[in-house]
């Protein structure tokens, strides 16, 4: 269970940075431009380097949340498994390799970071904005879990469901009027689960 009053089993990070809007607002414009806006990685790479570095990380809620919107965009749960277990051995085309290998080293060994990680990205004809996109999403990911884990929210199948079909659908924008409309929401998420 979350460690907040204001929180449930069903939260998600909506609950948290609409709780306090003059904190994280400037959160969503950010995760809606590196995860929606333009880039030459694709929004289903995007999301499943989002799902690679939770799972590092061991954040249950981004992993299956993000897995989720990766697998709206028909990327198969086992490729995650095959990155985590060997990103070379995987089933994904090897120009991605590099970038999983970039975003590995970012998230277990921030600090070991040279030169030649960002040369083999560009080797593989990646842009030097692919390297910043990638650094940012890694970055962004690796606050995201700190946050939901320590908000002690872990979620479950049906909100990485609802967290899917929501990402996919809709992105990350959200409304300016979002505390007028929050109570409408928590009735929408409330129906969805009780159902």
């Amino acid at each position: 269970m979350p460690f907040f009053t204001h929180l449930n089993q069903n939260s998600d990070i909506t609950d948290i940075t609409w709780n306090n809007r003059s904190r994280f607002a400037p959160i969503d414009k950010f995760s809606e431009n590196i995860m929606r806006g333009s880039s030459e990685l694709s929004i289903e790479t995007r999301e499943l380097i989002a799902a690679y570095v939770s799972a590092l990380n061991e954040c249950s809620f981004c992993t299956g949340a993000h897995l989720a919107v990766a697998n709206q965009f028909s990327v198969s749960s086992n490729l995650l498994d095959e990155l985590l277990e060997n990103i070379d051995n995987s089933s994904l085309d090897p120009v991605f390799n590099p970038l999983f290998h970039f975003a590995y080293k970012l998230t277990t060994n921030p600090s070991r970071m040279v030169q030649s990680d960002v040369d083999a990205i560009l080797a593989a004809k990646w842009s030097a904005q692919t390297v910043e996109d990638l650094i940012c999403i890694v970055s962004a990911f690796n606050f995201f879990n700190r946050l939901l884990d320590g908000h002690g929210i872990k979620g479950n199948e049906k909100v990485y469901q609802m967290a899917g079909e929501q990402l996919s659908q809709k992105g990350y924008k959200v409304p300016f009027f979002i505390k007028l409309i929050k109570p409408l929401i928590d009735r929408q998420k409330k129906k969805y689960f009780d159902e």
